[in-house]
Protein backbone atom coordinates (compact mmCIF):
# COMPACT_ATOMS: atom_id res chain seq x y z
CA UNK A 1 0.00 0.00 0.00
CA UNK A 2 1.34 3.56 -0.91
CA UNK A 3 2.24 5.99 2.30
CA UNK A 4 0.20 9.05 2.07
CA UNK A 5 0.68 12.47 3.27
CA UNK A 6 -2.28 13.59 5.06
CA UNK A 7 -2.20 17.24 5.19
CA UNK A 8 -5.07 20.21 6.13
CA UNK A 9 -4.73 24.17 5.34
CA UNK A 10 -7.09 26.41 6.48
CA UNK A 11 -6.86 29.90 5.53
CA UNK A 12 -10.12 32.28 4.74
CA UNK A 13 -8.29 33.12 1.07
CA UNK A 14 -9.13 30.96 -1.51
CA UNK A 15 -5.82 31.89 -3.48
CA UNK A 16 -3.62 31.25 -0.46
CA UNK A 17 -5.27 27.73 -0.12
CA UNK A 18 -4.38 26.63 -3.44
CA UNK A 19 -0.78 28.44 -3.37
CA UNK A 20 -0.44 26.06 -0.35
CA UNK A 21 -1.93 23.27 -1.98
CA UNK A 22 0.55 23.86 -5.31
CA UNK A 23 3.29 24.03 -2.86
CA UNK A 24 2.97 20.59 -1.47
CA UNK A 25 2.27 19.02 -4.95
CA UNK A 26 5.45 20.12 -5.96
CA UNK A 27 7.33 18.94 -2.38
CA UNK A 28 10.93 17.15 -3.23
CA UNK A 29 9.85 14.64 -0.52
CA UNK A 30 9.36 10.79 0.46
CA UNK A 31 6.24 11.75 2.26
CA UNK A 32 3.79 9.63 0.03
CA UNK A 33 0.88 10.58 -1.43
CA UNK A 34 -1.02 14.16 -0.73
CA UNK A 35 -4.27 14.27 0.50
CA UNK A 36 -4.87 17.54 1.01
CA UNK A 37 -7.53 18.94 2.77
CA UNK A 38 -9.12 22.58 2.94
CA UNK A 39 -11.36 24.58 5.47
CA UNK A 40 -11.95 28.33 5.34
CA UNK A 41 -13.11 29.52 8.42
CA UNK A 42 -13.16 27.73 12.37
CA UNK A 43 -16.69 25.24 11.32
CA UNK A 44 -15.53 24.39 8.64
CA UNK A 45 -12.03 23.55 10.28
CA UNK A 46 -13.85 22.22 13.10
CA UNK A 47 -15.69 19.70 10.67
CA UNK A 48 -12.84 18.77 8.96
CA UNK A 49 -10.93 18.15 11.85
CA UNK A 50 -13.84 15.88 13.87
CA UNK A 51 -14.47 13.73 10.16
CA UNK A 52 -10.60 12.48 9.98
CA UNK A 53 -10.63 11.42 13.90
CA UNK A 54 -9.85 7.85 12.63
CA UNK A 55 -7.31 9.45 10.17
CA UNK A 56 -5.37 12.14 11.82
CA UNK A 57 -3.44 14.59 9.64
CA UNK A 58 0.25 14.34 9.22
CA UNK A 59 0.30 18.40 9.40
CA UNK A 60 -1.88 21.15 10.17
CA UNK A 61 -1.28 24.20 8.61
CA UNK A 62 -3.22 27.15 10.14
CA UNK A 63 -3.92 30.71 9.77
CA UNK A 64 -4.70 32.57 13.17
CA UNK A 65 -7.14 34.93 12.06
CA UNK A 66 -10.14 32.93 10.79
CA UNK A 67 -13.43 33.21 10.97
CA UNK A 68 -15.21 32.35 14.42
CA UNK A 69 -16.86 29.20 15.20
CA UNK A 70 -19.47 30.61 18.50
CA UNK A 71 -21.00 27.36 19.34
CA UNK A 72 -18.20 25.89 19.68
CA UNK A 73 -15.78 28.55 21.14
CA UNK A 74 -13.35 28.67 18.55
CA UNK A 75 -12.36 31.83 17.71
CA UNK A 76 -8.88 31.85 15.86
CA UNK A 77 -6.44 29.41 14.17
CA UNK A 78 -4.82 28.90 17.88
CA UNK A 79 -7.73 27.49 18.96
CA UNK A 80 -8.01 24.74 16.26
CA UNK A 81 -4.37 24.02 17.02
CA UNK A 82 -5.55 23.18 20.23
CA UNK A 83 -8.10 21.08 19.52
CA UNK A 84 -6.00 19.39 16.87
CA UNK A 85 -3.35 18.66 19.99
CA UNK A 86 -6.00 16.75 21.72
CA UNK A 87 -7.32 14.53 18.94
CA UNK A 88 -4.26 13.91 16.71
CA UNK A 89 -1.44 14.24 18.96
CA UNK A 90 1.25 13.06 16.50
CA UNK A 91 0.12 15.73 13.79
CA UNK A 92 2.36 18.38 13.14
CA UNK A 93 1.20 21.93 13.30
CA UNK A 94 2.40 25.20 11.76
CA UNK A 95 0.48 28.48 12.56
CA UNK A 96 0.90 31.59 10.73
CA UNK A 97 0.17 35.16 11.17
CA UNK A 98 0.69 38.42 10.34
CA UNK A 99 0.06 39.64 14.23
CA UNK A 100 3.36 40.87 16.29
CA UNK A 101 1.38 41.66 19.50
CA UNK A 102 3.66 40.26 22.10
CA UNK A 103 0.62 38.26 23.73
CA UNK A 104 -0.56 36.97 20.59
CA UNK A 105 3.16 34.95 20.22
CA UNK A 106 3.63 34.43 23.86
CA UNK A 107 0.28 32.48 24.21
CA UNK A 108 0.95 30.33 20.80
CA UNK A 109 4.44 28.85 21.55
CA UNK A 110 3.25 28.55 25.16
CA UNK A 111 0.14 26.73 24.96
CA UNK A 112 0.70 25.40 21.48
CA UNK A 113 4.27 25.44 21.06
CA UNK A 114 4.29 24.54 16.96
CA UNK A 115 6.50 22.98 15.33
CA UNK A 116 6.14 25.85 13.00
CA UNK A 117 5.37 29.23 13.56
CA UNK A 118 5.29 32.00 10.49
CA UNK A 119 5.01 35.96 10.61
CA UNK A 120 3.77 36.46 7.41
CA UNK A 121 5.12 39.42 6.68
CA UNK A 122 8.90 38.17 7.06
CA UNK A 123 8.76 34.72 4.92
CA UNK A 124 8.58 34.36 0.89
CA UNK A 125 7.78 31.66 -1.06
CA UNK A 126 10.76 29.95 -0.90
CA UNK A 127 11.08 29.85 3.12
CA UNK A 128 7.58 28.80 3.61
CA UNK A 129 8.49 25.49 0.90
CA UNK A 130 11.63 25.51 3.41
CA UNK A 131 9.20 25.64 6.46
CA UNK A 132 7.15 23.17 5.14
CA UNK A 133 9.95 20.24 4.40
CA UNK A 134 11.67 21.26 7.68
CA UNK A 135 8.51 20.24 9.42
CA UNK A 136 7.69 17.34 7.68
CA UNK A 137 11.34 16.16 8.49
CA UNK A 138 10.64 16.43 12.36
CA UNK A 139 12.49 19.60 12.79
CA UNK A 140 11.54 22.96 14.56
CA UNK A 141 10.85 25.86 12.04
CA UNK A 142 10.39 29.66 13.26
CA UNK A 143 10.38 32.35 10.97
CA UNK A 144 12.66 35.36 11.53
CA UNK A 145 10.15 37.76 13.40
CA UNK A 146 9.17 34.52 15.74
CA UNK A 147 12.77 33.61 16.34
CA UNK A 148 13.87 37.31 16.96
CA UNK A 149 10.97 37.44 20.03
CA UNK A 150 12.28 33.94 21.97
CA UNK A 151 16.04 35.27 21.74
CA UNK A 152 14.85 38.11 23.16
CA UNK A 153 12.93 36.64 25.75
CA UNK A 154 15.40 34.26 26.21
CA UNK A 155 17.71 37.38 27.24
CA UNK A 156 15.21 39.34 29.60
CA UNK A 157 14.46 41.66 26.95
CA UNK A 158 10.66 41.66 26.55
CA UNK A 159 8.31 44.42 26.45
CA UNK A 160 4.68 44.77 26.66
CA UNK A 161 2.11 45.63 24.29
CA UNK A 162 1.74 49.14 25.28
CA UNK A 163 5.21 50.01 25.15
CA UNK A 164 5.64 48.58 21.47
CA UNK A 165 2.62 51.00 20.67
CA UNK A 166 4.56 53.87 22.31
CA UNK A 167 7.19 53.13 19.76
CA UNK A 168 5.14 52.82 16.89
CA UNK A 169 3.45 56.04 17.61
CA UNK A 170 6.90 57.60 17.81
CA UNK A 171 7.89 55.98 14.48
CA UNK A 172 4.78 57.62 13.09
CA UNK A 173 5.80 61.13 13.64
CA UNK A 174 3.37 61.61 16.84
CA UNK A 175 4.55 64.14 19.20
CA UNK A 176 5.21 62.75 22.99
CA UNK A 177 2.96 65.32 24.05
CA UNK A 178 0.17 64.23 22.07
CA UNK A 179 0.69 60.05 23.08
CA UNK A 180 -1.90 60.41 25.68
CA UNK A 181 -4.14 61.40 23.49
CA UNK A 182 -3.70 57.21 21.44
CA UNK A 183 -2.37 55.67 24.88
CA UNK A 184 -4.66 55.41 27.81
CA UNK A 185 -2.27 56.75 30.01
CA UNK A 186 -0.84 59.98 31.94
CA UNK A 187 2.28 62.14 30.37
CA UNK A 188 4.51 61.21 33.13
CA UNK A 189 2.96 57.42 33.10
CA UNK A 190 3.94 57.52 29.01
CA UNK A 191 7.76 58.97 29.96
CA UNK A 192 8.16 56.33 32.64
CA UNK A 193 7.76 53.67 30.25
CA UNK A 194 9.59 55.35 27.96
CA UNK A 195 12.82 55.44 30.42
CA UNK A 196 12.17 51.51 30.83
CA UNK A 197 11.74 51.20 27.33
CA UNK A 198 15.33 52.81 26.63
CA UNK A 199 17.40 50.99 29.59
CA UNK A 200 15.95 47.42 28.40
CA UNK A 201 17.00 48.23 24.92
CA UNK A 202 20.29 49.90 25.74
CA UNK A 203 19.81 53.10 24.31
CA UNK A 204 21.34 56.24 25.75
CA UNK A 205 19.95 58.75 22.98
CA UNK A 206 16.69 60.37 21.91
CA UNK A 207 13.53 58.65 20.33
CA UNK A 208 15.07 58.74 16.90
CA UNK A 209 17.78 55.72 18.09
CA UNK A 210 14.89 54.13 20.16
CA UNK A 211 12.95 54.06 17.25
CA UNK A 212 15.69 52.78 15.49
CA UNK A 213 17.20 50.24 18.22
CA UNK A 214 13.52 48.62 18.06
CA UNK A 215 13.28 48.21 14.34
CA UNK A 216 16.91 46.71 14.89
CA UNK A 217 15.55 44.36 17.21
CA UNK A 218 12.42 43.55 15.50
CA UNK A 219 10.10 44.96 17.94
CA UNK A 220 8.43 46.94 15.25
Amino acid sequence: MNQKLHVLAIDDHVVVLEGYYYMFQNLDHNHGVLEFKKANDCKTGYKVISANRDTPFDLALLDYSIPHFEEEKLYSGADLAMLIRQTMPNCKIILMTMHKEIDIIAGILDTINPEGFINKSDCTTDELVHAFKEVLNGNIFYSKAISSYLKRRERGIVLEDIDVRIILLLAKGIKNKNLSTYIPLSDSAIEKRKYKIKRLLDVEGNDEDLIHEARTQGFI
